[in-house]
């Protein structure tokens, strides 16, 4: 398993990857998945609801089921982490079926969350926000070249920020996950133009489909406000969620919510 620390305005945070390997199911493997990121995460002096983003990656979409089924069981209906499903033919270890990155707040009490909804809610959020710090969820975008989706995703996560009272000049990280590898170069422009003023850091994975089969690429972005602001169509509360390992499952469980 593998950690990154890092700092963003003060806040430090927890980057870790786990994956399913040893498993004998998509299913076995997702609650394995889980159960070492727990693990994981208590080991970096974090926990579950602390986790701000997490990505999945998923070798082919039978897996997507048991990973959506058990993401819903561990975060619920409430606030809940960012999220990007990312679909990728080849693991390190190979048999590994799925593999989980999750940037939390490193830290080990409750925090207080405020998820930026769609209307009507679906099962991943706009954005989550703590303090001043800004989680987007990864998004895809309109058009039939990675270019034209390229600039899509941009304006959509532009519109997001809007609503938090940000702009692009505020991003600080994006990660594109792309399908033609081949469109770098054409993706790597609109980047450039979008951030003309700002130098994010940038990073281009490659990916072998996502969850609309049209999709070329997924953008997520990382942002740091200029102050905190609530946006009308979000919810802030300090979550508690519990999590009891037995044998090698964790079993997990909702707590109380606190309105603030």
């Amino acid at each position: 398993m593998q950690h990154r620390f890092y700092e963003m305005d003060g806040t430090r945070f927890v980057v870790v990857f786990t994956n399913g390997a040893g498993g004998r199911s998509p299913a076995e493997q997702t609650e394995l998945t889980f159960t070492r990121l727990k693990y994981e995460l208590e080991r970096s002096d974090s926990r579950i609801e602390n986790i701000m983003r997490i990505t999945f990656f998923m070798k082919g979409r039978e897996v997507w089921k048991p990973v959506r089924e058990y993401r819903q069981r561990v975060f619920g209906s409430g606030i809940r982490p960012t999220s990007s499903s990312i679909f990728v033919n080849r693991f390190l270890p190979e048999e590994a079926l799925v593999e989980v990155e999750a940037t939390a707040i490193v830290g080990n009490k409750a925090i207080a969350k405020q998820a930026v909804e769609f209307d009507p809610p679906r099962m991943y959020l706009k954005a989550l926000v703590a303090g001043k710090s800004v989680f987007l969820s990864g998004t895809g975008g309109d058009g039939k070249t990675a270019e034209e989706q390229a600039e899509s995703c941009f304006k959509t996560m532009d519109a997001y920020l809007n609503e938090l009272g940000g702009a692009m000049r505020d991003v600080r990280r994006i990660a594109i996950y792309l399908k033609p590898l081949e469109a770098v170069d054409s993706v790597s422009r609109v980047l450039h133009r979008v951030f003309a003023n700002s130098q994010p850091y940038w990073e281009v994975v490659p990916a072998d489909g996502f969850a609309q089969e049209d999709m070329l690429l997924e953008i997520e972005g990382t942002a740091v406000l200029a102050k905190k602001q609530l946006c009308p169509n979000s919810q802030e509360k300090t979550i508690t969620r519990h999590c009891e390992v037995q044998g090698n499952k964790a079993i997990f469980s909702s707590g109380g919510e606190v309105d603030h």
